[in-house]
């Protein structure tokens, strides 16, 4: 086995893999002059309002990047109706408590966000077109993905 004792090639070989690296995407923002001009409410509407603890926007969050990365770039050959499979906003989202600090969350594509296309395959007794349902098991006490599992059933 050959030791590298030069400091110059360990650090060499050392930084190789940050050379590679690449981060996340910026978060897309408005120009300033966008941002001047919103005004943000006094109160948010009882209507539509959600409220999200910490632990479940921390899993969903963690779950729709690993599901798909933002600034991931598309498939070669892709085509342009199948652009939005790749999109986090074409998917809906479920969570829901699993046992001893699991949340549970689950991305199903929204039809009217992303519509299926005309060759998708059918299920045989109803007829009705299939839809993957991927969910995720997160320990929101460490923060990691435990479990993904993808099922398929008739969309409604």
């Amino acid at each position: 086995m050959t030791l590298i004792r030069s400091p110059s090639l360990l650090a060499l070989f050392g930084a190789l893999p940050l050379a590679c690296a690449t981060g996340p995407a910026p978060i897309p923002r408005a120009s300033a002059e966008e941002a001047t001009r919103f005004t943000f409410p006094l109160e948010f509407p009882a209507e539509g309002m959600l409220h999200l603890d910490g632990n479940t926007a921390a899993a969903i969050q963690l779950a729709l990047e690993d599901f798909l990365p933002r600034g991931a770039t598309l498939p070669a050959g892709l085509p342009p109706d199948e652009a939005c499979l790749h999109q986090q906003q074409s998917y809906d989202v479920i969570s829901a408590p699993g046992p001893e600090g699991v949340v549970l969350v689950q991305l199903t594509q929204n039809d009217a966000a992303c519509p299926p296309p005309p060759s998708l395959s059918v299920e045989a007794r109803s007829g009705k077109p299939l839809l993957d349902v991927t969910t995720y098991a997160v320990d929101v006490r460490t923060m990691r993905i435990l479990s993904v599992g993808v099922h398929v059933r008739p969309r409604p």
